[in-house]
């Protein structure tokens, strides 16, 4: 079919040294729809969740993209080598959302904290996709990219980790990506995405 798209949208894990007395997780589709239900009730929507636990549970597409599965964290790996707590997999067609997939690798079950904390990334990730505001990255000066995405969900993370009263947990989130506020795309799409941004996290901090 012409016009089909993919993308995808990924958590990076950026913090070694994490999950600090965190609660024990099964690595089960009731685990992740208990979370969804107590704290993402209608949220992901035109979605489905996807259990990893060896690299045939990726999409052609995503392994085509350099991404495996392994490692001593049973994470999610991208093409540089860097762990992934969770991928979104976006189909498109003709800028509109066919069906979305989110990973959820068995690493990612190391804590409750954690996988909760994940399932929330990627379903905000999703939303904004489902509104067409698909991410846009750009590269800095010294070659980083940023993204228009992750400069929310980070924002979202830190609010929803202090509501949790998860600080002590010490868990693995974004750092702030303050770049991206400097380029033109960030412009463009922050006064689309900030209302969505703020009702999101009404809807979770409860």
């Amino acid at each position: 079919m012409f016009d089909i798209k993919y993308s995808i949208n990924e958590m990076l894990v950026s913090d070694e040294n994490t999950l600090l007395g965190g609660t024990k997780a099964e690595f089960s589709r009731d685990t992740v729809l208990k979370i969804e239900k107590a704290h993402y009730k209608n949220q992901f929507i035109r979605g489905s969740w996807h259990f990893v636990d060896e690299a045939s549970d990726l999409s052609g597409y995503i392994r085509r993209q350099g991404y495996s599965f392994g490692g001593s964290k049973d994470l999610i790996v991208n093409g540089n080598g860097n762990n992934v707590w969770g991928l979104t997999e976006i189909v498109t067609h003709k800028d509109v959302i066919v069906w979305q997939r989110i990973y959820l690798p068995k690493g990612a079950f190391i804590s409750l904290e954690q996988l909760d904390l994940t399932m929330g990334h990627e379903i905000f990730h999703s939303i904004l996709n489902n509104a067409r505001l698909f991410d846009v990255q750009e590269r800095t000066g010294v070659n980083q990219s940023v993204s228009v995405h992750e400069y929310f969900t980070s924002r979202w993370e830190e609010q929803y980790i202090m509501y949790r009263r998860w600080e002590k947990l010490n868990l693995n989130m974004e750092s702030f990506n303050t770049e991206i506020s400097t380029f033109k795309s960030f412009d463009v799409l922050k006064p689309r995405i900030q209302p969505i941004f703020d009702n999101y996290l009404k809807s979770t901090l409860k």
